[in-house]
């Protein structure tokens, strides 16, 4: 019995495998093979302390971005509508006129007289005298009663009543149809070298205005005692 009891005991493997791993062979004298064993020093298992780990700096922080502004479309000019055609009647803006006064008339008894020009004077003709103007200035004629108009040429020196302005022939007085009506208001306009008309038109598209010298002044009286066009107020300056 003691002998299976002995049998059945743990061999001492285990502890010389353990002694053998806890001696070292070290070698003695200058022969090959000559060792002698000793306990091994033992393993350091202390654990060394880590360095800190030194984390990189943080980026710099963006600066916010301000957002970007939309140009608002342009909007294109408008094509400006085409004029419509002139016509040849249209009326024209209105001009001051230079002087305003009373008109009064000469005729029969005065023609063939020798005008202050030097020329002999035409009752039928379309010219007038006034005080201050040069001989051969063209003057628009318009009467403030009957509202027509008529361009003259001065020739002569007058009116010389201080309340009147300008004495007409009387072709004049009967294209502007005052003959009969006697002395009336009338505006004056001192018409360029070259300005052939006055410088209105009248209403309707009716030209009343006759140049001194575009036709006979018979016929422009004839023609324009048959037109009317509507009387205007006279100007009165301040």
């Amino acid at each position: 019995m003691s002998m299976w009891l002995a049998a059945c005991a743990p061999l001492p493997v285990a502890n010389e495998v353990e002694d053998a791993l806890a001696t070292c062979r070290v070698p003695v004298g200058g022969g090959e093979g000559d060792t002698t064993t000793q306990p091994c020093p033992e393993a350091s298992t202390s654990l060394q302390p880590l360095e800190p780990f030194e984390q990189p700096a943080p980026p710099p922080p963006r600066k916010p971005r301000l957002p970007r502004a939309i140009p608002s479309p342009v909007a294109e000019p408008a094509v400006p509508a085409e004029p419509a055609a002139s016509s040849p009647y249209e009326l024209s803006p209105p001009r001051e006129s230079d002087q305003q006064g009373l008109a009064s008339w000469y005729g029969p008894r005065f023609h063939g007289r020798r005008t202050a020009s030097g020329e002999r004077f035409d009752s039928q003709d379309l010219t007038a005298a006034h005080r201050t103007l040069a001989f051969g200035t063209r003057v628009c004629v318009r009467s403030s009663v009957t509202g027509k108009a008529v361009v003259v040429r001065i020739n002569d020196r007058g009116p010389f009543s201080h309340n009147r302005v300008i004495d007409l022939s009387q072709g004049a007085a009967e294209a502007l149809g005052m003959v009969g009506l006697g002395i009336k208001p009338v505006e004056l306009w001192q018409l360029d070298k070259d300005e052939e008309e006055c410088p209105e038109m009248f209403d309707e598209g009716d030209d009343t205005r006759v140049a001194a010298e575009d036709q006979p002044a018979p016929q422009a009286a004839r023609a324009l005692a048959s037109r009317k066009a509507p009387a205007k107020k006279p100007v009165r300056r301040r």
